[in-house]
């Protein structure tokens, strides 16, 4: 079954749902997946952690879909990476102050890849007979805040990721990925037990360097939200609302979704695990 998993996300992306459309390139390159279980202890960590009220287990996202009990023993969640193109790290990696078009066109047209990757998935599951959600195209699926911290969601897909052994969290939030930091995450939840992935790491930030005195997303982020004491997720969020948005409408003309990403390349961990 995970092997069928596997190749069905490959598959996938391997289609003409992979594009970056005004472009005429691929959005993302050769995925990579993880599995974890609904009983893993991290999930209930990181409700408690997050907001016990706001943040949904695996096992709440399918009771409130189906509207009856699982035991989340039973309950298996899919997470996958989708690496961006070598051809748009590229690019990025050159920009000082602002994410390239093909950076921002990923923003809107490959999520709309990687929720369609997630819906199909959903399908393909229940296509089998077993119940699926995926969360983050569910109309259950929200944002707020907590009193703990600034702009949450009741559902990471980074987190998700890093619980299913695809990687750690970097100083800037970002997930140093088995395929590297400059990506996009997605995940799929489901009422059967599959063999989970091995997390080859015990600590949340192992993959990250900044203990080692590497300060490459301190240097590229043009606004200052990255320090030795981590990500200023507020400030962040401003520099794209008040600077990113006006650079994509002079430079671009285009005044849709911004972002701005430039931690994400030009680092050690970009493409790799540092």
């Amino acid at each position: 079954m995970e092997r069928k998993i596997e190749e069905f996300i490959k598959a996938y992306m391997k289609s003409d749902k992979n594009t970056l459309k005004v472009f005429d390139k691929p959005a993302f390159g050769e995925p990579a997946m993880g599995i974890s279980h609904g009983d893993d202890e991290l999930y209930g960590f990181y409700k408690q952690h997050i907001d016990p009220q706001f943040y949904k287990l695996p096992v709440e996202w399918l009771e409130e879909t189906y509207g009856h009990p699982f035991d989340a023993k039973n309950v298996s969640v899919i997470s996958w990476v989708l690496p961006q193109t070598d051809d748009t790290k590229r690019l990025n990696r050159e920009q000082t102050d602002c994410s390239t078009m093909e950076w921002q066109m990923n923003r809107v047209y490959g999520e709309e890849c990687n929720r369609g990757l997630a819906k199909a998935l959903e399908e393909y599951f229940k296509e089998m007979g077993y119940e699926a959600v995926a969360p983050m195209c569910s109309e259950k699926f929200s944002w707020g805040d907590s009193d703990r911290f600034y702009l949450i969601s009741n559902w990471s897909e980074r987190h998700t990721a890093m619980i299913s052994g695809l990687g750690t969290f970097g100083l800037c939030d970002g997930l140093i990925s088995v395929k590297g930091k400059a990506m996009r995450c997605g995940s799929v939840i489901v009422n059967c037990r599959l063999k989970k992935t091995t997390r080859p790491y015990s600590k949340y930030n192992e993959y990250c360097k900044a203990g080692d005195g590497c300060t490459a997303c301190i240097r590229r982020c043009p606004a200052g939200a990255i320090t030795p004491e981590g990500h200023d997720k507020e400030k962040c969020v401003q520099y794209h609302k008040e600077v990113i948005a006006k650079i994509c409408h002079d430079r671009y003309g285009y005044d849709g979704y911004s972002t701005c990403g430039l931690c994400q390349t030009g680092v050690p961990c970009e493409s790799r695990i540092p």
